[in-house]
């Protein structure tokens, strides 16, 4: 058979055929060779924002993820969303952004709120004058400034710092704080606190000063100091020690007590305070916080400077496994002496003392001995005290059957899709598109491994054919 004369356009046609099925040979084996995109296209974003994220009604963003989902449902998998937001979304939207996330679609999000995260936090104080420590922190220098509102209205408005903090006589919940578009909410919860405590003592300076101390601090101070074996001289208007009456029981000296009692009272959640020569009573070794070995003679003449505390006599003590050293002294040895220690007992705590003439400090130190005196007991009783546990939140407070996201929702919004992306990488969700449909297509492919393989045949006969015809082979 006689070759015909080859036309130009019949070998343009067969080596495209050639070429087609060398590319999708080539397919083939770069499809085997490589593994699933599932995993890498479900980080891939796409453009998307919806306006009214910062509204009430959450039908329109409800409606416009659905749609997304059932978008990327089938043989593809999800894609990842990209939003811009206007203003800090409501708690229904975060939520439902976070269900989302849950759901491994990737959420991206550019930040216009102009809002940042504030921390707000409000305690209650540990004593009888019901005041509230709040602290603040968030905000920066160049930031609008600090406003500290509660129910009744705005409380305070300072330069924005960074930090900030109060104490509080009386607050009105629910406690905010805000800088700029940014806010914070907290739950105050004030505990009913027993402003009553009972001092046991033997007479003396030590008895009558603190006594004195702790009623300028706002205590009532009831108790019985002995002055034989069979009289008592009455403080106030002592009555059964009961938790409900006394939040505190301070003993000042060695004597005879009902170790039962006391035991069973700080066990139920009150304060025991054990001052000076209290740490050797012998009845209450069981509960005592530390080991009272020698006495520590003062310093003369610290009581007029910086650390007064050191021109006290007091007790060298040693704390009990379990118990916590709260404050120390200086030594002349080198080392620190513990001279509070605490130990919780039960619901309760009992707060070990060990000076044993405080009252120097009071009468014979600076100008401010007295306010230095006066506050040093007052935060004692307070560390026995605490705060009593289980308190519930005010039934007027408006957080306090909030979401839990409500009392900072610029933080909660972080927790649940990350911290934003710059405004400046507009151009990655087109990028990651392109990539997301070539994966989707390498997929099919992979689905359909027969469909490259007839291509490959499909190509090569049409080849094969049209050489035939014109004599070659």
């Amino acid at each position: 058979m006689t070759a015909m004369a080859p036309n130009q356009a019949r070998l343009l046609l067969e080596r495209a055929l050639r070429t087609i099925a060398l590319l999708a040979l080539a397919a083939a084996m770069y499809v085997a060779s490589r593994p699933s995109g599932a995993r890498d296209r479900r980080g891939a974003v796409v453009p998307w924002s919806v306006a009214d994220v910062a509204d009430s009604g959450t039908r329109a963003l409800a409606s416009t993820l659905v749609r997304e989902v059932v978008a990327a449902a089938g043989d593809t998998q999800p894609r990842g969303l990209r939003v811009e937001l206007p203003a800090v979304p409501t708690w229904r939207a975060r939520a439902l952004l976070g269900t989302v996330t849950g759901a491994g679609i990737t959420v991206q999000w550019v930040d216009r709120t102009r809002a940042s995260g504030l921390a707000l936090s409000a305690a209650s104080v540990a004593g009888p004058s019901g005041a509230v420590d709040v602290r603040v922190a968030g905000g920066v220098a160049a930031s609008p400034p600090l406003v500290l509102r509660d129910g009744g209205g705005m409380l305070d408005s300072i330069a924005s710092t960074g930090r900030a903090g109060w104490r509080l006589a009386s607050v009105s919940p629910p406690l905010r704080a805000s800088v700029g578009a940014s806010e914070a909410r907290v739950a105050v919860v004030t505990p009913p606190f027993g402003r009553r405590v009972m001092l046991m003592a033997l007479p003396g300076w030590e008895s009558k000063f603190t006594a004195a101390a702790l009623e300028e601090a706002g205590w009532h101070v009831d108790g019985s100091v002995r002055v034989s074996r069979r009289t008592a001289v009455t403080l106030g208007a002592p009555a059964r020690l009961d938790t409900s009456r006394y939040a505190v029981v301070v003993l000042l000296d060695s004597m005879s007590v009902d170790a039962a009692v006391l035991t069973r009272f700080v066990r139920q959640g009150g304060g025991l305070v054990l001052g000076g020569d209290a740490l050797r009573i012998p009845a209450l070794a069981s509960i005592t916080p530390v080991r009272a070995s020698s006495v520590r003679g003062a310093v003369a003449g610290s009581l007029l400077t910086e650390t007064p505390r050191r021109g006290l006599e007091a007790w060298e003590l040693v704390a009990t496994r379990g118990a916590s050293v709260v404050q120390s002294d200086p030594s002349d040895h080198g080392h620190v002496e513990p001279v509070l220690v605490a130990q919780r007992l039960g619901a309760g705590r009992v707060v070990a003392s060990a000076y044993r003439n405080s009252w120097r400090w009071r009468m014979e130190g600076t100008d401010d001995g007295a306010a230095e005196h006066r506050a040093w007991w007052g935060g004692v009783l307070a560390l026995a005290a605490g705060v009593p546990i289980g308190v519930q939140a005010a039934a007027g407070d408006s957080l306090a059957d909030a979401y839990p996201g409500d009392a900072a929702p610029f933080a909660d919004l972080v927790a649940r899709l990350g911290g934003p992306v710059s405004a400046d990488s507009a151009g990655e969700p087109a990028r990651a598109l392109a990539g997301t449909a070539f994966a989707a297509l390498l997929d099919r492919l992979r689905a359909a491994p027969g469909l490259l393989f007839m291509v490959i045949v499909l190509a090569l006969l049409g080849e094969w054919a049209s050489r035939r015809l014109r004599g070659h082979r």
